[in-house]
């Protein structure tokens, strides 16, 4: 009789681990991933390499634009190392002059969640003398096209938006092209809304969207 009961026992204690186990694979099967936000900074792609110093700067301000405060620590955003990017735009011929169709075989490429860069199609820096100045004194004349290409895959939103600079007047660092180019580069910024967006995608890959 006893050797029945530990039976029955040991049966029911089977069972209920079977139970348990199985629920824990529900649970895994239910509950979604947290995952990192892939993000990809692609390098200032421009038709003219006589201007490296711009190329770095709108770098620079698409970097800071896209800086989550405490990452090290939230470990809600991966950036895509630079050696990876560059062989990814190699390889999908992403250049400054471009389409949204070669963005996003990029961002296959790099298996990236987020791709946003700039590209430059036109930008000079001319001095002029004109007789008709009486002083002599020489005139500054700077154009700068800057177009900014953004994906967001956990959005569904890919798309492009341009922005132009021109100045022709005296000498003046206002119109020095780095001054054009901080200009455009910041309303292109805020037109395009990227910190908010950067924002909404990090909490949809955290599951809380």
């Amino acid at each position: 009789m006893l050797k029945k009961v530990m039976t029955l026992i040991c049966f029911c204690c089977y069972l209920c681990f079977m139970q348990i186990g199985f629920a824990q694979d529900i649970i895994k099967q239910e509950t979604p991933q947290k995952q990192t936000l892939k993000v990809a900074i692609l390098p200032t792609l421009s038709s003219s390499q006589r201007y490296p110093d711009v190329n770095q700067l709108l770098y620079n301000n698409l970097t800071q634009e896209m800086h989550v405060p405490l990452n090290d620590t939230l470990q809600a955003v991966e950036y895509i190392d630079e050696n990876s990017i560059y062989a990814a735009i190699k390889q999908s011929n992403f250049t400054y002059n471009q389409n949204l169709d070669t963005l996003k075989d990029t961002a296959d490429l790099l298996d990236a969640d987020v791709v946003v860069g700039y590209t430059i199609p036109t930008m000079y820096q001319h001095y002029y003398h004109s007789i008709s100045r009486l002083d002599g004194s020489p005139l500054l004349n700077s154009y700068i096209s800057v177009n900014l290409w953004v994906y967001y895959r956990p959005l569904n939103k890919t798309f492009k938006i341009s922005d132009r600079r021109q100045y022709f007047d005296e000498i003046s660092t206002w119109g020095m092209l780095t001054e054009l180019a901080k200009d455009a580069s910041s309303n292109l910024n805020k037109k395009a809304e990227l910190k908010s967006l950067l924002k909404q995608s990090i909490k949809i890959k955290k599951g809380e969207l």
